[in-house]
């Protein structure tokens, strides 16, 4: 019996099962919050049901959206177990890396890995940006076991995946080098590289026919304003009590430490070469968000790396307290919204405050996953409402969704309720058609300043008129 419990096959399936069954409890609440997760659901059902591949938003991100199409038909628990599943392989494969480079506590990193606020939630959605970390955390584990061949191949399905993976590249390809000949490094980057490269062109095929190399784009918006920037990038990704441990932890990194204390969890045979690729990572990642820091979830592919040099040089009690305190981050502490239609119920320990020009709730008692959970229950109940109403209009109408666009089409399975059509923004040539058509011009909440600021229509210039007359958005 105790050998049965020493098997490391055994702590390995408790960590699957365990990482997996934390997620289960979140995977009903529809596709997500984010209107890209309601928008890869539609592509999927599309996808299902006819066959035409027509991406969810460009540049595409074909590798997750088939993938999707394959259990779009069992609705949100199936496609968001599907995450779950893709994740939990991906932390699992983040074990066997730091059991590879003989780290010392690898359950323990992999579950704060796990608990990482912005991979857990996204862990739970329909969203592509777990896909893409699990492919390649599968592919750094073959970079640490020296495969390239197999380590190009995941690299390549990360790519399919989310396009901005091919910036693992880099740090890949200084991680494969060694101490001989130019030839030989060059041969063992190509091995990486060729394959990567091939599977990536592959699969993104259906949409290069589509849309030919205008795929390689994205939608222009607005910058956000700079508080926004910043709480993406810290509080947003890790949570409060995760961000506040990374600040702690940091200053740990400079203190002077009894020479007895200094116990590490990596040996003094991890490469140097190592971390300057995870640092490299980092930097790439950091840089690409600041250029477009629209989503906090860009940031995800730097979270593994993060870990990884905080584990190469905290001593061993400091990088203990650090993962102690992601793996409760998700369930205590958060930062969110109010004065939204899907704002979280909050918890009798909460309290309102503004920032950035925005009205917040700090909930001590609701953690970023519950938070989030909330906020999908209430946006989804908001959005049967809406149908509920549109049922009530007589005229032929038109509806400008905005940001709830994806989910109002998601749910209502089309495009067109009744009397009522629903698109997302107008452009000028657009707008004027349904005005000389005499059709009612409706817009949701706010979205008439953000049809301004996305296609440069002022909406009531045309008649347009609220929906919904409240503040909430």
């Amino acid at each position: 019996m105790n050998n049965f419990f020493k098997s490391d096959k055994v702590f390995l399936s408790a960590f699957v099962l365990l990482v997996f069954l934390s997620r289960l409890p979140f995977l009903s609440a529809g596709y997500g919050l984010d209107g890209d997760s309601w928008a890869v659901a539609i592509t999927a059902l599309k996808l299902h049901e006819t066959g035409n591949y027509i991406v969810s938003r460009l540049p595409g991100y074909p590798v997750q959206e088939w993938l999707t199409s394959l259990v779009i038909g069992g609705g949100p628990f199936a496609v968001n177990c599907l995450t779950a599943v893709v994740s939990t392989i991906g932390f699992l494969f983040f074990v066997l890396t730091l059991r590879a480079l003989r780290f010392r506590s690898i359950y323990l990193a992999g579950f704060a890995l796990a608990a990482v606020p912005i991979l857990y939630i996204h862990s739970t959605t329909a969203i592509d940006y777990n896909f893409a970390l699990a492919f390649i955390l599968i592919a750094l584990f073959f970079v640490i076991k020296d495969n390239p061949l197999l380590a190009g191949i995941f690299l390549g399905l990360a790519i399919g995946s989310r396009i901005t993976s091919g910036a693992m590249l880099i740090p890949f390809a200084i991680m494969l080098t060694k101490t001989m000949s130019v030839r030989g490094n060059v041969m063992r980057i190509l091995r990486l590289t060729i394959p990567a490269l091939l599977i990536g062109a592959l699969v993104f095929i259906p949409v290069f026919r589509q849309y030919s190399w205008g795929f390689f784009t994205y939608y222009d918006v607005p910058y956000p304003s700079i508080p926004k920037v910043l709480y993406k990038f810290s509080l947003e990704v890790w949570g409060v009590l995760g961000f506040a441990a990374l600040i702690v932890s940091t200053v740990l990194l400079f203190l002077p430490v009894r020479e007895s204390a200094q116990k590490y969890l990596f040996p003094r045979s991890v490469n140097e070469r190592f971390v300057i690729a995870w640092l490299v990572a980092v930097d790439l990642y950091i840089i690409a968000f600041l250029k477009l820091p629209m989503e906090s979830g860009y940031l995800i592919p730097i979270i593994p790396f993060v870990l990884l040099i905080f584990g190469k040089y905290l001593y061993q009690r400091a990088f203990h307290f650090l993962c102690i305190c992601l793996i409760l981050s998700p369930f205590l502490f958060t930062i969110s919204p109010s004065e939204r239609f899907d704002a979280t119920s909050p918890s009798p320990l909460s309290f309102h405050f503004s920032s950035g020009g925005e009205d917040l709730i700090f909930d001590v008692l609701k953690g970023p996953v519950l938070s989030y959970d909330s906020r999908r229950r209430n946006g989804m109940e908001f959005c049967e409402n809406v149908l509920a109403m549109t049922d009530t209009v007589s005229r032929k109408s038109v509806i400008v969704a905005g940001r709830w666009y994806n989910q109002l089409v998601a749910e209502n399975k089309d495009t067109t309720r009744k009397n009522v059509v629903f698109r997302s923004y107008l452009d000028e040539e657009t707008v004027v058609k349904y005005f000389a058509k005499g059709t009612l011009i409706y817009y949701m909440p706010r979205q008439d300043y953000y049809n301004q600021l996305m296609r440069g229509v002022d909406l009531e210039v045309y008649g347009a008129l609220p929906f919904i007359r409240e503040t909430r958005y």
